[in-house]
């Protein structure tokens, strides 16, 4: 994903604060690109469509009564950053480095929300785990302006808009 860099900072302190929480859910180790195989797009899909299948998505308000809050999903329910959270650990769970699973925050180009999504970075490209789309599709296909994403170093990298 080449996109212009504006700065490279800490992470966003609800995020900070679900690694002091859940420190191992935040250490990205290992290689952060992986060949791309049939396999490998295959896990992608499989994991996207099921966790978009088993979780629903409430906005925090409406589930736990915060503004924010930075969890893996509780009761099958939970937000975008919630469902990104669910994605990465069932693809580490079968063998995907976490270094190659990182957080993008995104806003959609027509409608202006804020979103959350799984990026996964192979030697095919940057892949979109998104709650909205049980589809996997590449950075550039989906409507979103990135705002920001984790670096396997743990720092962020905020794009210019």
């Amino acid at each position: 994903m080449q996109l212009e860099v504006s700065r490279i900072g800490p992470p966003p302190s609800q995020y900070a604060a679900f690694c002091e929480i859940e420190p191992t859910a935040c250490e990205l180790d290992g290689p952060s690109v992986v060949e791309w195989t049939a396999v490998r797009h295959g896990q992608l899909q499989d994991v996207n469509r099921r966790v978009n299948e088993e979780i629903e998505f409430v906005s925090d308000m409406d589930h736990l009564g915060l503004e924010e809050d930075w969890s893996f999903p509780v009761d099958c329910r939970g937000d975008c950053e919630d469902f990104v959270l669910e994605k990465r650990e069932r693809l580490v769970a079968i063998g995907w480095p976490r270094s190659t699973l990182t957080i993008a925050f995104a806003f959609h180009e027509a409608q202006f929300f804020p979103h959350a999504v799984l990026l996964a970075e192979t030697t095919a490209g940057t892949w979109v785990l998104d709650n909205l789309y049980d589809e996997v599709l590449c950075w550039d296909e989906v409507p979103y302006r990135y705002s920001r994403r984790e670096r396997p170093d743990g720092l962020w990298t905020r794009f210019r808009r």
